[in-house]
């Protein structure tokens, strides 16, 4: 539990410090309440004026929170108070901030760090972690901010006041979506959301619930996106005044995407907005009013918005919401017929995509290694290990500690195993990538050549794949290539290799298969995703195909590269012939197993 500083005990400013980041406005008021019983020039009075600059300049009530600071740091200089006056500096870092000027508050973070040690509680570290991570957020400095927001949880546990633990747990879930880790953000913060409405933290239910919105709509659930929006607007009660008009554009989204477009339309008249520190919100907004005009037919105004906010876009605006733009500017472009800047944004926005799926992929792996609490484990088990023969105490907090050091080791190493499993895997359809097929790839044909068994590799490619996907959308096209991934398992091997090679290619590396036998099997999925009928938003799907190319080892290479190869070639040759057919490359002259 964080102890207050001398001079500040009273009732009120106790009161102040627990609310701080449990209800901002009730820690002002007992502030001032302070400040009123408090002798001119003393400390108490110091400390007073510090939480309520503290106050306002969350409330983005900047020059009022100045006056105060400069209060509180003309009283602290008085009594040489070292970390009354760091925590200054602190407050003021966050004003440049909200101001954006992130070199400043940068600046005066470093000036923080570089000088004299303030002696800082586990409060102060939750309070200069948090700033920290935010402010590297905003720089484009993804993993220094992940450090710090989980620093910030470390110290806001050890504080033990709601406030700072609950805001900890919000802000790192609001992060992890921006790093399009949105297991980890979706968990985050839903228990962010519960544990603000338990404690009446009215500031975290809202910003949990509008970046849950955001998070479910990434995630593809828009009825849980709506859920989120109607609870915001049913429980004003439970946020802070005016809190509805800073979350305006979540809002906006979950209507949209569950097509009240009218209702969308009266959010985004106020223009952009945004949450507190993260960005200016423009290129949100501007995705969200060009989806909304498309929907109604106007696909040059949205193309104009789409890409006049493209060229203006800060350096502050999220990836995500960049990637959605870029995706909103394509489509328009396409409706008007400019296929060339629809196929140039596409491009931009696949990009951007992968880029996000890195993060989250870098993400996961920080959030599943929980170093910071693994890190807790093993410092508070060298400190039993140091004092065992003292008491039979420490004795059994030794071997508790022990066992909790090795199920932690245990589920470090399970986590890595699940990561390395992530990354091996397609996200859209569950099978296994391109990366994965080159990994064990070798390896099967290495056993073959000495069983002298025979291989076969198959390249399938879905039929007028891009038709499909310009004439019913990508959403429709994932849900035919999710389908037609469910239907390939079923007629697959468990020894088989499946993965998606890209796009609409798929690759099946089949052991101990001989080349007709690859083939027959390769007809039956055909004839079986020929006959399905993929219902996609009310609508059924006009039958799907696919050409396939089938290279045998040894018959047509030696090495995984060449029977992809010769596969290529044989889907090539399937597609000239009319598409819908499965093709046998041609003999390449390789010797037989030996």
């Amino acid at each position: 539990m964080t102890a207050l500083p001398d001079g500040a005990d009273g009732p009120a400013l106790q009161r102040a410090w627990e609310l701080a980041y449990l209800d901002p406005p009730q820690a002002r008021a007992f502030a001032v309440e302070a400040l009123e019983v408090s002798a001119a020039g003393s400390l108490a009075a110091a400390w007073a004026s510090w939480h309520i600059g503290l106050a306002d300049v969350r409330a983005s009530s900047l020059a009022t929170a100045r006056s105060s600071i400069q209060r509180a740091r003309a009283g602290f200089q008085c009594h040489g108070s070292p970390r009354g006056l760091a925590l200054c500096d602190e407050v003021d870092a966050i004003a440049a901030r909200r101001e954006g000027d992130t070199a400043a508050c940068r600046a005066l973070h470093d000036a923080i760090d570089q000088g004299p040690d303030p002696s800082y509680t586990d409060f102060d570290r939750f309070l200069a972690h948090n700033s920290r991570a935010i402010t590297a957020k905003l720089m484009g400095e993804p993993e220094r901010a992940l450090s710090h927001f989980y620093d910030a949880l470390q110290a806001a546990e050890a504080c033990g006041w709601d406030g700072p633990r609950i805001t900890a747990v919000g802000n790192l879930g609001g992060f992890h979506h921006d790093l399009f880790n949105l297991e980890d953000a979706r968990t985050l913060s839903e228990q962010a959301l519960t544990e603000a409405r338990e404690a009446g933290a009215r500031a975290m239910v809202t910003n949990s619930a509008a970046n849950l919105i955001v998070i479910h709509h990434a995630s593809g659930r828009p009825d849980d996106a709506m859920a989120m929006a109607k609870f915001l607007l049913e429980h004003p009660d439970e946020q802070l005044p005016g809190a509805l008009e800073r979350v305006a554009l979540p809002i906006a989204l979950a209507h949209l995407v569950n097509g009240a477009i009218d209702d969308a339309d009266a959010l985004l008249a106020g223009g952009a907005r945004a949450q507190v520190a993260d960005g200016d919100g423009r290129a949100f907004w501007a995705w969200l009013n060009a989806r909304c005009l498309m929907t109604r037919g106007a696909h040059a105004t949205a193309r104009q918005i789409a890409e006049q906010m493209l060229q203006t876009c800060a350096r502050t605006e999220l990836p995500y919401d960049q990637m959605e733009l870029l995706r909103a500017a394509a489509d328009a472009c396409e409706a008007v017929g400019d296929l060339a800047m629809a196929l140039a944004h596409t491009k931009r926005a696949q990009a951007l995509y992968q880029d996000l799926v890195g993060q989250g992929a870098r993400a996961r792996y920080r959030a599943l290694q929980a170093s910071h609490e693994f890190a807790r484990v093993e410092r508070q088990l060298d400190v039993a290990q140091r004092f065992r023969a003292e008491a039979e105490t420490d004795r059994r907090r030794l071997v508790d500690l022990n066992r909790a050091l090795e199920a932690k080791v245990a589920e470090t190493q399970l986590l890595h195993a699940q990561l390395r499993e992530q990354v091996l895997r397609d996200p859209l359809t569950g099978l296994h990538n391109r990366r994965y097929l080159f990994e064990v790839g070798p390896g099967l044909l290495e056993l073959a050549r000495r069983q002298r068994q025979p291989l076969c590799v198959t390249l399938l490619d879905l039929d007028h794949f891009k038709t499909l996907n310009d004439t019913f959308g990508h959403a429709a096209g994932d849900a035919v290539l999710t389908r037609f991934a469910e239907i390939l398992q079923m007629h697959l091997r468990r020894s088989d290799v499946l993965c998606r090679y890209g796009g609409e290619e798929f690759v099946v590396v089949m052991p101990d298969v001989d080349a007709d036998t690859a083939a027959q099997t390769m007809e039956r999925v055909l004839q079986e995703f020929h006959a399905e009928r993929v219902d996609f938003r009310r609508k059924r799907l006009p039958p799907c195909a696919f050409s396939a190319g089938v290279a045998a080892f040894p018959l047509h290479g030696d090495r995984l590269e060449h029977l992809l190869g010769r596969a290529d070639k044989a889907l090539y040759a399937a597609k000239e012939a009319g598409r819908a057919r499965v093709e046998h490359a041609r003999h390449s002259g390789f010797a037989t197993l030996t």
